[in-house]
């Protein structure tokens, strides 16, 4: 049992810190995303948003089986949606019966390697950008991680390892103190090793410079054997993106966002109290549903959080 207090126990983390020069103390930035309250947060953060979708089994009518994002029931901090999350996506993966000793061994080295790529999507994501979403995908055959920002290393070199160079250092010691994340450096490697063993095709790391986000897919599909049935699979695949494309796109997009849109003129800019106006919410709900369109591509955003202008570029 931890003998601190809550306000020590977070300064060790590195979540609070006291400015005796300027007599002043409080939460870091880093400790108010991780642990903070949810409307300090928005107040701070509302470029940011948090989103997990079970979609292992949707279809044009069915857009996700489950999903976790703002809706008022949570505390919507950083280390929440991870512990919210991370039993979801947990489920559904194999325990074979296994004992140490006499106590037995529910997690295995799949487990922890999924768990590292939600920790990976935290500590290396950009809060500071003009908007952005955290996402977590579930699906019927793997994993996706998305986080906003770009890679601080070459692609070979994090594949290679050994180096760390996390974007929110403050965030990865506090999730590595209170049992998650592993050592510097040695996280994707590890990722890595476990597909490897499984005998899963390699973990691809993709960065979009022109979304600015990083996307980790971890498909749990063999690499070797069934050469013809997994060949098939992905021209499929690639036949039914092209094909459905644009029709999902329409059936992601929710009533108040198709509302949205049909009150914006292409290459008009508008501010969020405009909108807010033409579509009859309230400011913050119609910020969130214009980032929300941004990161979906729909529309394109520009100055800092306060001045921020909307345009619909399609």
């Amino acid at each position: 049992m931890n003998a601190l207090d809550d306000k020590s126990f977070l300064e060790k983390l590195g979540g609070y810190r006291k400015d005796r020069r300027e007599s002043r103390e409080g939460l870091t930035l880093a400790g108010l995303m991780m642990f903070g309250d949810g409307l300090a947060i928005r107040d701070e953060f509302d470029n940011i948003f948090m989103d997990y979708r079970n979609e292992s089994a949707i279809t044009v009518d069915i857009r996700w089986n489950d999903r976790i994002t703002y809706d008022g029931t949570w505390e919507n901090n950083l280390f929440n949606f991870f512990t919210k999350v991370t039993p979801k996506l947990m489920e559904d993966l194999k325990k074979p019966f296994k004992l140490e000793g006499i106590q037995r061994i529910d997690e295995t080295p799949v487990h922890k390697a999924v768990r590292e790529a939600f920790v990976n999507l935290i500590i290396h994501a950009d809060y500071l950008m003009d908007a952005g979403v955290l996402k977590v995908i579930k699906k019927s055959n793997g994993f996706e991680f998305t986080n906003p920002g770009i890679l601080k290393l070459p692609l070979e070199d994090i594949y290679r390892g050994g180096n760390s160079k996390s974007r929110n250092p403050h965030m990865q010691t506090m999730l590595r103190m209170v049992g998650f994340g592993d050592n510097a450096g040695s996280g994707f490697p590890s990722i890595l090793a476990t597909w490897k063993e499984e005998g899963w095709v390699k973990p691809e790391l993709i960065e979009d410079t022109a979304l600015n986000q990083v996307t980790l897919y971890l498909r749990m599909i063999p690499a070797y054997g069934e050469k013809s049935a997994e060949s098939a699979e992905k021209s499929a695949e690639s036949a039914e993106k092209s094909a459905e494309s644009a029709k999902m796109q329409e059936v992601l997009l929710s009533e108040r966002q198709k509302q949205i849109l049909e009150s914006m003129e292409v290459g008009v800019s508008y501010k969020t109290e405009e909108i807010a106006e033409k579509v009859g919410l309230k400011g913050p709900r119609t910020r969130q549903l214009l980032n929300e369109l941004v990161a979906m591509g729909k529309l394109t955003c520009t100055a800092a959080t306060k001045n921020r202008r909307y345009m619909r570029i399609e």
